[in-house]
């Protein structure tokens, strides 16, 4: 009467076994085909490796002591091949001594099996052999499986960022020249920035912030701004700072936006007055520097206060104006432009990011990117651990015609 194959060994089990002692090699062969597995032998380590290139086992016995190549030059050949290195390698020797079990798993051996070979230790060593070999190799299967997801989702974010940056205004040139700067933190964020001519005569612009980072932030950003260019709200309405806000933080309530709320700040500069209306929820004061004959440049912060979009139902914004004298220059920015970490550890604040502002505006420098080299340089911050925008408006004499 036959006995039951040994769990864990079958037909689909391939074993390959390199030694040059015919003998053993006969006798062990004949043990694991017994068991029904597919059994290759090869009588030296360069055959035993040609062998493993083309038929992959899953378990290798190989005999330490052998001529020319040994066997731990096979182990350490095995695992250095990125191809046979997961393959579990097992060690026939008859040493015994603490050092030389050292040197064959410094060569990568997995296990040892001590000769004479007893038929049971073969065979609990060959199992235990095949469960690591399977366990790892579903390792392997399911590691590829999540690197091949990761990498799906790293196109869907570099597509998805793409869009963005792709709805994100050029530079404007004419009565009112505009340069903007979009930096999110990660591949998607919660910043977005927008300007246009509503008409001939009025010019909107804004920049929002909403709360978090990443994929999250980046839809109710792009919601909003796409909303605003449908001319779901009419004209008159786009023409309100205040009533855009209030329209705004109807439709987009917290409760009802996976919890995200955000800032903004909106404004209408209408050309033929020189008049600038705004509003803002909860978001950093524009900044506007006029020209001044003494001063160079004197600084008005366009603060309204009020609360973030999304926080509470049934606010009341308010717009405010103010005059836009020729040459003026307009700022509106995200806080992760000022919130930024300086080497002392210390956090970059408000009042430093309007002075600088005002020392590259002295040296008659308004390009954006020569403005975040210099918050670089003074904070020692290699990049902004916040989404960061800037938009910069310059307000040129006389009503030059429109220009999209």
């Amino acid at each position: 009467m036959t006995s039951d194959p040994t769990p864990g060994l079958s037909a689909s089990t391939t074993i390959l076994l390199i030694d040059d002692d015919r003998v053993l090699q006969h006798i062990l062969r004949g043990l694991l085909r017994a068991q029904g597995c597919l059994v290759l032998t090869a009588s030296d380590g360069s055959s035993g490796l040609e062998l493993a290139r083309r038929h992959r086992p899953q378990l290798v016995l190989c005999d330490w002591c052998m001529a020319g190549m040994d066997g731990l030059e096979v182990c350490r050949r095995f695992k250095q091949d990125p191809h046979l290195a997961a393959i579990y390698f097992i060690l026939l020797t008859s040493r015994s001594s603490l050092g030389e079990r050292v040197e064959g798993l410094d060569a990568g051996a997995d296990d040892f099996l001590s000769k004479p070979v007893e038929p049971s230790d073969l065979l609990a060593r060959v199992r235990s052999g095949l469960r690591l070999y399977q366990a790892n190799h579903e390792l392997l299967v399911l590691s590829q499986d999540l690197a091949a997801q990761k990498q799906r989702l790293e196109d869907e974010l570099t597509s998805a960022a793409d869009y963005v940056r792709s709805i994100l205004p050029s530079s404007l040139e004419g009565a009112v020249g505009i340069d903007s700067l979009f930096m999110p933190c990660q591949q998607l964020g919660g910043d977005c920035l927008d300007y246009y001519w509503l008409d001939e005569n009025q010019l909107i612009l804004y920049l929002l912030d909403v709360s978090g980072h990443g994929l999250a932030a980046a839809l109710p950003s792009i919601s909003v701004h796409n909303l605003l260019r449908s001319r779901v709200l009419t004209q008159s309405d786009l023409g309100d700072p205040a009533a855009v806000l209030g329209y705004l933080n109807t439709w987009f309530q917290m409760d009802r936006q996976n919890n995200q709320y955000f800032t903004l700040w909106y404004g209408v500069y209408d050309k033929r007055s020189a008049v600038l209306r705004y509003a803002s929820a909860g978001h950093p004061p524009a900044l506007l520097f006029t020209p001044d004959v003494q001063q160079g440049y004197t600084l008005k912060e366009l603060k309204a206060p009020s609360l973030p979009i999304g926080l509470f139902d049934g606010i009341n914004y308010i717009t405010h104006s103010c005059s836009v004298e020729p040459g003026a220059l307009l700022y509106l920015y995200s806080d992760g432009i000022y919130e930024v970490p300086t080497s002392g550890e210390a956090m970059w604040e408000l009042e430093d990011f309007r002075r600088l502002l005002r020392e590259q505006i002295g040296r008659g420098s308004t390009d954006l990117q020569q403005l975040v080299e210099a918050i670089r340089d003074c904070t020692g911050c290699t990049s902004f651990p916040d989404d960061a925008s800037v938009i910069a408006a310059r307000f040129s004499a006389g009503n030059t015609h429109r220009q999209d």
